[in-house]
């Protein structure tokens, strides 16, 4: 028994030393395609989608659902890993700065390319001068360019 509490506890450091082991490479919004990519093909294997894509939470929170899911058995690798953290973490982002002013429907219902989001939510976040980083900009616009077609969230 005691065997098997240290095992599981290495394993829970583990996987915390390789969550914070973050990649020194820029994300791009064909990070926030494949994380969307990587999320549905392999998180649906376990549960629906709808719970994940309503839940709202930060950085280190969904850091630790994926910490979570990777205990249970969800497999991805690290850079998939990265890729997905980064699509939730923008999910989230667009879900919590953008309703502040409107609705979220109308931007679920366009479909542009990445560079046409990047001018749509400038022109928004100029609307409310410090309410979006240049990093929420670029990741809200890649979380729209990698929903595509998607008229909602859930």
């Amino acid at each position: 028994m005691r065997k098997t509490v240290i095992l599981v506890c290495i394993g829970i450091m583990v996987s915390f030393v390789a969550a914070y082991a973050q990649s020194d490479e820029p994300v791009t919004f064909q990070d926030f395609v494949k994380g969307k990519e990587a999320f549905e093909e392999n998180c649906i294997e376990c549960h629906s989608l709808e719970w994940p894509l309503k839940k709202i939470a930060n950085r280190e929170e969904w850091d630790l659902t994926l910490n979570k899911m990777a205990n249970t058995g969800a497999v991805l690798s690290k850079k998939q890993r990265q890729q997905v953290l980064e699509y939730l973490v923008a999910k989230s982002s667009f879900q919590v700065k953008c309703s502040v002013c409107h609705a979220l429907e109308r931007p679920l219902e366009k479909n542009k390319e990445f560079q046409d989001w990047i001018q749509t939510v400038r022109r928004m976040a100029e609307k409310k001068p410090g309410h979006l980083t240049d990093d929420e900009i670029e990741a809200i616009s890649g979380f729209l360019t990698a929903k595509g077609a998607e008229t909602k969230l859930y």
